[in-house]
């Protein structure tokens, strides 16, 4: 059961996901800044870290898979590389569960380097013009700003959920 509301919270992640990257666009001259926000993969990220890494990695497949059918040019792209990030999470990162600022950095960074690995790809297959200046100033500040916004609101709601739930289901009715 546990298994079914993580689903469902990415699921609405995953639309506020796609809401906000939709609400937010800016334009400075010819220049588009570009916010990504990455809620679904930084909530798969926690759920790795607080919870089971085989459900982390169940979602992981399920939300790359989503995401790259529904935002992707080819497929493989964000199934890859939320894989590949929960694995990394899980095998390097499991004893900064305790300290939250780490926690919150190594997500930032995850969420950076999602968009650095997703622009490469871009770029090597010939979909984008990659021009490192341009990336980082109008697309990879932005969404970094971004992104440490929504992790501080998300951070809070998520732990204390996942608490009420193990209390919930964990304790015996007398």
């Amino acid at each position: 059961m546990r298994a079914l509301y993580y689903f469902l919270i990415g699921v609405v992640l995953f639309y506020i996901d796609t809401i906000v990257g939709l609400l937010i666009p800016m334009q400075i001259g010819s220049k588009a800044i570009i916010f990504v926000p990455h809620l679904t993969l930084m909530y798969i990220l926690i759920v790795c870290i607080y919870r089971s890494f085989g459900v982390a990695l169940v979602l992981a497949i399920v939300f790359g898979l989503v995401s790259d059918l529904y935002f992707g040019a080819f497929y493989g792209l964000y199934l890859f590389g939320y894989i590949l990030l929960v694995v990394v999470m899980d095998f390097f990162f499991k004893v900064f569960y305790r300290d939250k600022e780490m926690l919150f950095i190594i997500i930032i960074v995850n969420t950076i380097a999602i968009e650095i690995y997703a622009a490469i790809m871009y770029g090597a297959i010939g979909l984008i013009q990659f021009d490192l200046i341009d990336f980082l100033a109008f697309r990879l500040v932005p969404t970094l700003i971004l992104n440490i916004v929504l992790l501080i609101i998300l951070f809070p709601i998520t732990t204390k959920f996942f608490e009420k739930l193990q209390l919930k289901i964990d304790s015996k009715k007398r």
